[in-house]
């Protein structure tokens, strides 16, 4: 009958029970300041009976973006300068999250990422092959380039390339990814969750026209795996080793080369020992 009266969303306090403990039966370890900021509570102090609102699908929304910031900045580049502004955004949106504000926190999180995949602007550079035949390639090698043929105008940028035959439209030719993360010979530690290991995530620049990737990956030790994705990013998870990879763009009808190849290592971390809380009873002897 007590479980009856709970409207969805609620969860009852039980006799005994912390505040800590109410958060981590309902939400998991480091809870608590999320349950105090949605019920306005002004101390830690619970009465037996109590019934507490709990976060809704927002907080999982807030969960995913904080997962993707944090594998972004500890796989990007600690030296650069992005990597510096997108771990204070991160700081930020965990800051928001703790108070239960999940909106802000997921805008910030994606801000966080993002930040990483900004470059700075590139003055306009392209190149112009014609072959025996007449036909023209014209190939963006930074910035932006608009290409005009058969009446048509293609816009094309950063390693982008058009093919012009005489009298037809300009013919889009995938370029090669540009990998971005992991580093080339980078070291990343990888936690243990509960499905496994952390997965790493692979991310590499996207190619205009390209409808999905392939991506093939070379362990040290292992078989040679080639894994489709649909978009410029790919999370893996990975035991502790030595990895070789590189990424293919491919449309409908076209396949482009393999991109330039990149190592990295992963090792696992250590994981620090659980915390118990024992409580023990007064006893009349002594």
């Amino acid at each position: 009958m007590a479980l009856l009266s709970l409207a969805p969303g609620e969860v009852e306090v039980r006799a005994g029970e912390s505040l800590d403990q109410v958060a981590e039966r309902t939400l998991g370890r480091d809870g608590a300041s999320e349950l105090k900021a949605i019920n306005k509570l002004k101390g830690d102090t619970l009465v037996p009976g109590t019934k507490l609102k709990l976060p809704g699908p927002d907080r999982e929304r807030a969960q995913m973006a904080l997962k993707s910031a944090r594998n972004s900045v500890e796989q990007s580049d600690p030296n650069s300068p992005q990597h510096e502004e997108a771990l204070a955004k991160l700081k930020e949106a965990e800051s928001h999250f703790h108070s239960a504000r999940y909106e802000e926190a997921a805008q910030t999180a994606d801000d966080a990422w993002k930040r990483l995949a900004e470059r700075p602007a590139q003055p306009t550079r392209l190149s112009v092959v014609v072959n025996d035949r007449g036909d023209t390639v014209v190939k963006a090698v930074s910035g932006r380039v608009s290409v005009e043929g058969g009446g048509t105008t293609q816009v094309i940028e950063d390693g982008a390339s058009v093919q012009v035959e005489k009298g037809q439209a300009p013919r889009l030719v995938l370029g090669v990814p540009r990998p971005t993360q992991p580093q080339d010979k980078q070291r990343l530690s990888v936690k243990p969750v509960k499905s496994g290991l952390q997965p790493v995530l692979i991310s590499w620049k996207a190619v205009q026209g390209a409808e999905s990737y392939e991506v093939e990956l070379v362990p040290a030790q292992g078989e040679r795996r080639v894994m489709p994705a649909p978009s410029n990013e790919l999370q893996v998870p990975l035991a502790a080793g030595t990895y070789r990879w590189s990424v293919r763009a491919l449309s409908r009808d076209s396949r482009s080369e393999a991109s330039a190849e990149r190592d990295f290592e992963v090792e696992v971390a250590e994981v620090p020992a659980k915390r118990l809380r024992v409580k023990v009873q007064s006893s009349k002897w002594k």
